[in-house]
């Protein structure tokens, strides 16, 4: 099961739906530095004045984008075809208290992750915890909607070995394809630098959030081994 959950979370990538959400999920986590961005030469000042706030509420705007990405995608990282676009905002407006709920777990969870020896190191590992956190709230919200399901019934948390397995797929699997994009990148775009590096920002962000789909395909797996 976990190779086929390997397979299929890395299809989620052949979707185009994944990659308007990716840029999402990059304009969010960025959005305290777009100040910075339009400050020209008053950037070092705003830096040197509101620095250690920016640095202080960026994870709260990357754990934000994380939350809505993730939604968004989840019935695509299920097995299905089209993205859920409204459902992180009818969570966030409907839920306000549990959403922030989950945000405030997902943060302390990253930060419990950082401090893990050898995992800690490594962003796929973080990335899953905190997509990982989302996902079981979904999937929770699911059963809840749709009992006879009997999501109950399964095992939504994987074991030690499995979580090592996908952190290590993933981090491999996000390392080759940044390496093939940026070539392919680079072939088509040899001389302009700045087209390549928009490209590549997004792309970045795709394949950081593969661990993410390929615990997604292992609890979508288990799903249907309930029917």
């Amino acid at each position: 099961m976990f190779w086929e959950s390997v397979v299929n979370g890395i299809a989620v990538l052949l979707h185009w739906q994944t990659y308007p959400v990716a840029f999402m999920y990059m304009i969010i986590s960025f959005l305290p530095f777009i100040p910075l961005m339009f400050a020209g030469d008053k950037a070092d000042g705003f830096m040197a004045k509101g620095g250690c706030l920016v640095m202080l509420i960026q994870p709260l705007f990357q754990a934000l984008a994380v939350f809505i990405s993730v939604c968004t995608l989840f019935p695509v990282m299920l097995g299905g075809t089209e993205a859920a676009w409204s459902l992180p905002w009818i969570l966030i407006i409907s839920e306000p208290g549990r959403t922030l709920i989950i945000l405030v777990i997902m943060l302390v969870l990253s930060i419990i992750g950082v401090l893990m020896p050898i995992l800690g190191r490594a962003n796929s590992f973080i990335m899953f915890i905190m997509g990982g956190t989302v996902l079981v709230f979904l999937t929770l919200t699911l059963h809840r909607i749709h009992p006879e399901l009997g999501i109950r019934n399964i095992d939504i948390m994987p074991g030690w070995l499995t979580i090592i397995g996908i952190v290590i797929v993933s981090g491999i699997s996000s390392w080759l394809g940044l390496l093939a994009s940026a070539t392919v990148v680079t072939l088509l775009f040899r001389n302009r630098e700045d087209i390549s590096q928009l490209i590549m920002m997004p792309m970045g962000s795709v394949f950081g959030f593969i661990p993410i789909f390929i615990y997604a395909a292992w609890i979508g797996l288990h799903i249907k081994g309930l029917n």
